[in-house]
């Protein structure tokens, strides 16, 4: 627009100059007046002049304009083209998105599951430990009863158990009291050595040895205790104190001894 303007412009100043110098002499003007005239026409090639450069100027920041949207119309371009990859790349990472969260809820529903399941072998487990525990409870229950009832028995058995044991020992004090006052002979039929034992014996149960000496005979083959009348019975505790091959018989001779003991070659 600004182009065709400026054309028109200088076709119509050349011929205003030219057309005056045709036409100086046919209007009648002097020469003072075309030479104003001239001077006129001088200031109007200046100024065109000066229209030209502005022109000039104009047309380069009109190039530099067209460069410049040019550059910018590139910009945009590149802006769009980059807009379109961005674009796609959201697009595939909305993809990734979309797959990624299919698989977390997978993964989730499978964990559900799993714990679920666990849930349920858990309710399993605790209900069948539950059971074993009453069973438990049950049988600690009985065995508490049957340990009541057993210290029971023990109490009633210790307080047995000490009447017995003090009946024993008032027997036995009884008893030792009893063979105390025994006069007890021994005998050995080969020297004093197995008399001395037999002494020594007897004495550790409570018994009273007053006399050890030689049997007027060696044909003895078990101990062999001999009573005086009314002894029979100490003998016969004798004979079980003693104890193995041990045997008893009265006494058929005169002794001041109410037991004489005979050492036997198999005791």
């Amino acid at each position: 627009m600004s182009r065709g303007f400026m054309i028109i412009l200088i076709l119509q100043l050349g011929f205003f100059i030219h057309g005056c110098t045709t036409l100086e002499y046919i209007d009648g003007s002097s020469k003072e007046e075309i030479k104003k005239f001239k001077l006129a026409g001088y200031g109007m090639r200046n100024e065109m002049e000066k229209v030209r450069a502005e022109n000039v100027n104009l047309q380069r920041q009109i190039d530099i304009l067209n460069i410049l949207g040019k550059e910018k119309q590139r910009i945009i371009d590149e802006n769009e083209n980059e807009i379109a990859g961005m674009r796609g790349e959201n697009e595939r990472l909305n993809e990734e998105i979309k797959k990624l969260k299919s698989e977390n809820q997978r993964i989730i529903d499978e964990n559900e599951n799993e714990i679920a399941g666990m849930r349920g072998e858990n309710e399993s487990k605790i209900a069948r430990i539950r059971g074993e525990n009453e069973l438990l409870n049950e049988e600690i229950k009985k065995l508490k009863s049957e340990n009541q009832r057993v210290k029971y028995e023990n109490k009633s058995l210790v307080k047995i158990l000490t009447r017995q044991k003090e009946t024993l020992s008032s027997k036995s004090h009884a008893l030792e009291k009893d063979i105390q006052g025994l006069k007890i002979k021994i005998l050995s039929i080969d020297s004093k050595n197995s008399a001395e034992k037999m002494a020594k014996k007897l004495r550790a149960i409570g018994y009273e040895i007053k006399s050890i000496s030689y049997a007027p005979r060696s044909n003895f083959l078990r101990n062999t205790v001999y009573f005086a009348p009314e002894f029979e019975d100490k003998a016969e505790q004798l004979v079980a104190s003693l104890g193995g091959k041990t045997t008893f018989k009265p006494l058929n001779w005169p002794s001041v001894f109410d037991l004489i003991i005979v050492t036997g070659e198999n005791p």
